[in-house]
């Protein structure tokens, strides 16, 4: 049996992008989705989409979906890519990626 409809797959990647509090949500919409369409590996249709996920406790939370069927392949690579690309829009944009934070209180023993 020979699989002829294998080489049209469309495979769908969700990126998941954290982006430091104080960032205008409508703007990392707007970059990730200029990320996304700037990549020819990455299907028009169905567009690429970005989802707010949810407030975290040290980040925004979004993830991007695209869609894609010359890299269904190779998902390692098309995750890199377009990390790539997103940490360098961020970058030019002054978009930061946050990172958790513990603070520490240290009590003096009572002498």
């Amino acid at each position: 049996m020979i699989n002829r409809s294998l080489d049209d797959e469309i495979v769908r990647y969700r990126i998941p992008v954290n982006v430091a509090y104080g960032t205008d949500p409508n703007t990392i919409r707007d970059v990730l989705l200029q990320v996304a369409g700037s990549k020819p590996y990455v299907l028009s249709e169905p567009p690429p989409v970005v989802i707010f996920e949810e407030f975290g406790d040290s980040a925004m939370k979004f993830f991007l979906w695209v869609w894609t069927r010359e890299m269904s392949h190779k998902p390692m690579v098309l995750r890199s890519e377009l990390n790539f690309a997103i940490n360098e829009a961020f970058t030019e944009h002054g978009i930061r990626i946050p990172f958790p934070q513990l603070d520490v209180h240290v009590k003096q023993p009572i002498s």
